[in-house]
């Protein structure tokens, strides 16, 4: 368990996780290559719709693969705030993050013509501002998707019931102190109909890996704060997630998981 003297604290690992940041994205970034992650990040992420919040977003490594127009706002999360400075920088200089801004910016530009010619009409300031204030019809929204950061504990979100269509989650049950809170949360969170999407590593199904896993948990706990062989498909039974779709890799390590 990882409330074990044996492994380090939600602390400690959050503070290996801000040590991460900076560095993390070249040392991941041949092995995910290697091994098709991006190919099934890209395949997942795809999949969302609507309102959409994003779990242990890292670094970012999701960004790119969110289509325009796809979402009508996604919100990015993490508990590190390391993480979360190299996540924003990445955003901005996306065209996801580009787009919005531009949109923002032409927004903001039309809210003040709209004002400027509602002011020409009413040259009386008091009279403006009451107009102002009365006028209803607003420049319609040129923004296609709104995106937003929070930085939180993934089992506490300050969300209400039933506020997101799509909640995605890729590699972060490996590092949730509670991953079945965290998914109770998730669960909470997902509007009826919603859809869960999960890209995840876990125990294998393959004696000679799992012994592997099992031998160097320590060390890759100790490093990157992952629990690498969590049994995946257990963790979504006990939250009481219904899964749609599971697949895994040939050596049963990766998971790529629909549920709701």
């Amino acid at each position: 368990p990882s409330s074990s003297p044996r492994f380090p604290s939600e602390d400690v690992r959050r503070t290996t996780f801000d040590g991460l940041a900076t560095g993390y994205d070249k040392e991941v970034g041949l092995h995910e290559y290697l091994l098709g992650i991006q190919r099934r990040r890209k395949r997942l992420v795809k999949q969302a719709k609507g309102r959409v919040l994003e779990i242990a977003s890292g670094t970012g490594r999701n960004v790119d693969f969110y289509t325009q127009g796809c979402c009508n706002e996604i919100v990015f999360s993490d508990f590190s705030q390391g993480m979360m400075d190299v996540l924003k920088e990445k955003v901005a200089q996306s065209d996801l993050g580009k787009r919005y801004d531009y949109q923002i910016r032409r927004q903001q530009q039309l809210e003040q013509e709209r004002r400027a010619r509602i002011r020409a009409a009413a040259p009386n300031t008091a009279t403006a501002a009451a107009a102002i204030a009365a006028e209803d019809s607003e420049p319609p929204s040129v923004v296609e998707t709104q995106l937003r950061f929070q930085t939180m504990n993934a089992a506490a979100m300050p969300y209400e019931d039933d506020s997101f269509d799509t909640v995605i989650d890729t590699f972060g049950l490996c590092s949730f102190e509670d991953p079945i809170k965290v998914l109770e949360e998730m669960k909470r969170v997902l509007k009826p109909g919603g859809q869960l999407l999960l890209l995840e590593h876990g125990n294998s199904d393959w004696g000679f890996m799992k012994d592997m896993q099992a031998k160097h948990l320590d060390r890759h706990v100790h490093k990157y704060g992952c629990y690498w062989n969590r049994e995946i498909e257990g963790l979504l039974t006990e939250a009481g997630l219904k899964v749609r779709e599971v697949e895994r890799s040939q050596l049963g390590t990766l998971y790529y998981i629909v549920a709701e």
